[in-house]
């Protein structure tokens, strides 16, 4: 079982610590889409349908009442307070796997984006975020000592989480071409991980390097799923931030894998809401019963006004999707060319939103182990980074990089680049040994 403190929540507290900037932890500083936070204000003041629609009246309106008998004007406050319902519903207990009306949201927005229709009473689970979507998953569908298929570089919960349950992950490792920056997957090193494994755990868009899985890697793990009799679980969080013409594509889509594949997703990477903890399981109705189970017993359910704020996240224009991807562009550039500047490699991510950046020609930071060197990039330069060792098990790929996040608004990515420039003129090793504790 984990014993320490998770890493990137660690550089996260040790960027607050120094006043750094933090490109370590993969959450932003700019706010969620409107509409997501008016449903929540809707749900938490009206606390049922009727009270919503009483306070969106009100907004058609002046907000602030006139005075009266020559009285002081009402004020914001006792007007939003004056519309709280008598009856409250929204701010109570709901179903567990989640509000009916949230799990047809999904199910529409699913088949919109993804190309199949999850029914929403047997195949859709409302969960408190992708972490404890992936956790019910896991403890499920698996055993004590069962195999957990696990694609290195990963996110650190994924061996974490097999840890808390006692199941044995089986690590194949992504592989960075010196000739086109490209991450590939072995499928025959896949196969020999695969053999007598309960789950494999995918994740695309890619969280740390940017790959997008393309169609025919796609097939290829469907293949292996199929012949070793696997579910593979498919955490797809980034999937409108793809780049340079890549497309997210879920496995469930493909032959034979609807019934094996269980979809992980939430609305904290699209809506800038990774504090909200609103998220979802897509799963085969025979494998839901058990999902919800687990779910129900660690944590009840997500907040029910953020689940009906969901809903209008979900039914947004398609325009709304699609402009992300060209606003992280824009993103990507900035502390790519930062990044370069100082003198990292960078090969291009194709999605999600961060940087694996190879730190061995950094002057001052190549010949530190990566631990240090983010360190280092705290206390000299004022920017947290993650070291790359902390995303591999087997793997020593990890020493000679480091993930920056570039989520973060073009303000602070900007005052970011700033500082990196600084590490062109720090030429020498720094002179007191960095703490690792």
């Amino acid at each position: 079982m984990p014993a320490s403190e998770s890493v990137i929540r660690r550089m996260t507290r040790l960027a607050h610590r120094h006043g750094a900037i933090n490109l370590a932890q993969g959450f932003t500083d700019e706010p969620p889409p409107f509409p997501l936070v008016w449903g929540a204000i809707g749900a938490l003041l009206g606390g049922s349908d009727a009270g919503i629609e009483r306070l969106e009246r009100a907004a058609a309106g002046p907000l602030a009442a006139p005075a009266h008998d020559g009285g002081s004007p009402a004020s914001l406050r006792d007007v939003l307070r004056s519309l709280q319902g008598g009856r409250d519903e929204l701010n109570q207990y709901s179903y567990p796997f989640g509000l009916p009306e949230l799990r047809q949201a999904i199910a529409a927005y699913t088949a919109r984006w993804s190309g199949f229709e999850p029914d929403p009473e047997t195949e859709t689970t409302v969960v408190l975020g992708a972490t404890e979507g992936l956790a019910a998953v896991l403890a499920a569908l698996a055993r004590s000592g069962d195999g957990v298929v696990v694609i290195e570089p990963f996110h650190e919960m994924y061996p974490s989480q097999a840890a808390v349950f006692d199941l044995t992950p089986r690590f194949v490792t992504l592989r960075e071409s010196a000739a086109d920056g490209a991450w590939r997957l072995d499928p025959d090193e896949l196969r020999r991980a695969a053999a007598g494994a309960r789950l494999l755990v995918l994740n695309t868009p890619h969280n740390p390097t940017g790959k997008v899985f393309d169609s025919s890697e796609l097939a290829a793990i469907a293949e292996i799923a199929r012949a070793e009799d696997l579910v593979v679980v498919t955490d797809e969080i980034y999937e409108h931030i793809v780049f340079d013409g890549a497309r997210h594509h879920s496995l469930a889509t493909l032959d034979g894998m609807r019934e094996r594949t269980v979809v992980v997703n939430s609305i904290s990477k699209t809506a800038n809401a990774t504090g909200w903890r609103v998220g979802w399981v897509l799963s085969p109705p025979h494998l839901t019963p058990r999902i919800r189970a687990v779910h129900d017993t660690l944590v009840i359910q997500a907040p029910t006004p953020l689940q009906k704020a969901a809903v209008a996240l979900l039914g947004l224009d398609e325009d709304f999707f699609r402009d992300l991807s060209s606003a992280y562009a824009g993103k990507r550039a900035l502390l790519g060319d930062a990044l370069r500047g100082a003198g990292f490699r960078t090969s291009e991510p194709r999605g999600a939103y961060y940087f694996f950046a190879d730190y061995r020609a950094v002057p001052g930071l190549g010949d530190l182990d990566p631990l240090v060197a983010a360190l280092h990039l705290v206390e000299h330069a004022g920017v947290a980074a993650v070291p790359g060792d902390n995303f591999y098990a087997r793997s020593a790929d990890g020493a000679r990089y480091l993930r920056f996040a570039f989520c973060r608004s073009h303000e602070t990515l900007g005052a970011a680049a700033q500082r990196l420039r600084r590490l062109t003129a720090q030429c020498a090793r720094p002179r007191r040994h960095l703490r690792r504790s």
